[in-house]
C-alpha cells in the first residue's frame, strides 16, 4: 500500500468535493476511478471519510443506514458541503473559484464548472521556486468572483535582494494573539522548542494556563494558519475609525533573524476571524 499515493488522491478528491454542488451523491468507488485509483480501496475510504470531517465535509450515508449494502467504498453518500466553502481571505466571500493552469483538455466537466464560476482559466504560464530542494508553484491557486481578485499562493517570504526563498512554516518561532481593549485581555503565546511548543495562556477574568503541545500539533497551527486562512495574504490592519474604545487585537508571527508580521485590528476583523479565535483556544 503507497501511503503517498492515497494521501494524494485523497487531497485532490476533497478539493472536488468542496466544490461540487451541496447534495451531490457519489461513492468513495466512483472518485477514487475519477483519479484512476485501483489499489486499497478500504484504506482510501477511511482517508477520505476522516480527510472529510477535517475539513467540514459531510459524507452522509444516512439514506443506507441498517441496510446491508456490500463493501464501504462502494455505499452512496450524499456531500454536505456548505460548511467547507473557501472564503476570500480579503472580503470574506465564499463565491470563489479554483484557478486551472496550463492548456486544458476541454469536456463536460470543464465546462459546467467554468459556466458555474467553481472554476477558472489561469494561463498558461506557470512560475515558481524551488524551496527545501523542491520545486513549487507560486501561482495564486484560486479567485475571488466578488472581489475580482487572486489568492491562494504559497506561504512563501521571497528576498528578491537576498535571492532567498522560505517557507514561513519552516521559519516561525513563535506566536502571540491577543484580545483586549478598555480593560486587559486574554493572551495566548506559544513558542517553538525541540519538543514541538510552549503555551503560556493569560486570561484577564479566569485562570491562567500553561503546557507543552506536540510537533504534530505546532505543525497543524502553522497549516492552518497558512494554507487554510492564508495568513501571508492578510492586510497588516483591520480598523474602523467611527467606533470608540471597543475591542482591539493583535497577532504577532516572530520569525527566524528578529523578524516580525505584525497584524492588529480596532473593531474590525479579518474574515477568518472566527477561525483564528477557534485556533488559539487551546
Amino acid at each position: 500500500m503507497n501511503k503517498t499515493e492515497i494521501y494524494d488522491t485523497v487531497d485532490a478528491i476533497i478539493v472536488d468535493l468542496i466544490e461540487c454542488e451541496d447534495g451531490t451523491v457519489t461513492s468513495t468507488y466512483e472518485l477514487a476511478q475519477q483519479y484512476d485509483y485501483k489499489d486499497d480501496l478500504f484504506a482510501l475510504h477511511t482517508a477520505l471519510c476522516k480527510a472529510a470531517r477535517a475539513n467540514k465535509i459531510k459524507l452522509d450515508f444516512s439514506e443506507y443506514d441498517g441496510q446491508l449494502l456490500g463493501l464501504p467504498y462502494n455505499i452512496p453518500f450524499t456531500v454536505r458541503n456548505q460548511k467547507a466553502q473557501i472564503k476570500c481571505p480579503r472580503c470574506g466571500s465564499t463565491d470563489t473559484a479554483r484557478h486551472i493552469y496550463g492548456l486544458p483538455a476541454y469536456n463536460e466537466k470543464m465546462q459546467k464548472m467554468l459556466d458555474k464560476g467553481k472554476w477558472t482559466l489561469g494561463g498558461c504560464l506557470v512560475t515558481g521556486v524551488e524551496v527545501n530542494g523542491q520545486y513549487v508553484n507560486t501561482n495564486p491557486s484560486r479567485h475571488c468572483n466578488t472581489c475580482n481578485k487572486d489568492f491562494g499562493t504559497p506561504p512563501l517570504l521571497i528576498t528578491k535582494k537576498k535571492n532567498t526563498v522560505e517557507d514561513y512554516r519552516d521559519i516561525v518561532e513563535s506566536i502571540k494573539f491577543e484580545v483586549g481593549g478598555y480593560l486587559p485581555g486574554d493572551t495566548v503565546t506559544i513558542k517553538k522548542n525541540e519538543n514541538g511548543a510552549y503555551f503560556d495562556i493569560f486570561k484577564f477574568m479566569g485562570l491562567p494556563k500553561e503546557g507543552q503541545i506536540t510537533k504534530e500539533r505546532w505543525n497543524k497551527i502553522l497549516d492552518t494558519l497558512y494554507k487554510k486562512m492564508y495568513l501571508h495574504e492578510w492586510k497588516k490592519k483591520y480598523v474602523d475609525p467611527f467606533v470608540d474604545d471597543g475591542t482591539q487585537w493583535h497577532l504577532d508571527i516572530h520569525l527566524t533573524n528578529k523578524r516580525i508580521r505584525h497584524y492588529y485590528g480596532s473593531n474590525d476583523y479579518p474574515p477568518y476571524w472566527k477561525e483564528l479565535e477557534k485556533l488559539f483556544k487551546l
